[in-house]
């Protein structure tokens, strides 16, 4: 015996809700991609474990799509992904590894959707705003986030190639 069976979305669960239920931005309604960009054009040779490049900034309330890497051969070097409040509202970190986690950067790395690298954004969490993702308490909207790597596991000995990290998110 077959069954017949058709599965739906939250999306289209809540268009064919009667009343239907308006799908946000980003959680099933359309939204406008917009991308940040941006690179270091030389990491500096002799950073240890824990220091943090921080490399582009993204709205808290936004839901990030792709996070993409690329970086030249630092010789040595791994680095976490993850997202610091910015330091005009005070630099803490958030979540130092929440995209990705020791992802080794001694030999080139070419662009690279590191996204969900360390299993930490979820495909549930990827229907939330980030910053819900992330555990915080809702910001003020407006509230930016930048979004960071941090030296971990193995200090970057002698550095000197660049490196670059872009986002795209809706809202």
């Amino acid at each position: 015996m077959a069954i017949d069976l058709t599965l739906k979305s939250v999306a289209v669960t809540n268009r064919e809700a009667s009343p239907s239920v308006h799908n946000n931005p980003g959680e099933g309604g359309s939204a406008t991609k917009k991308w940040v960009k941006s690179h270091l054009a030389s990491v500096t040779a002799s950073l240890t474990t824990t220091s943090i490049i921080r490399m582009v900034e993204g709205p808290a309330h936004c839901h990030l799509t792709d996070l993409y890497l690329q970086s030249a051969a630092q010789t040595a070097g791994k680095f976490d992904i993850g997202a610091y409040r910015t330091n005009a509202d005070g630099g803490a970190v958030v979540s130092a590894a929440f995209f990705a986690s020791a992802v080794d950067c001694a030999s080139a790395v070419v662009r690279t959707d590191v996204l969900n690298e360390s299993t930490s954004y979820t495909i549930a969490k990827q229907a939330q705003p980030l910053w819900q993702a992330l555990g915080m308490t809702e910001p003020a909207k407006g509230v930016m986030l930048d979004l960071a790597l941090t030296v971990v596991t193995t200090d970057v000995t002698t550095g000197a190639g660049a490196i670059s990290l872009e986002a795209g998110y809706v809202m």
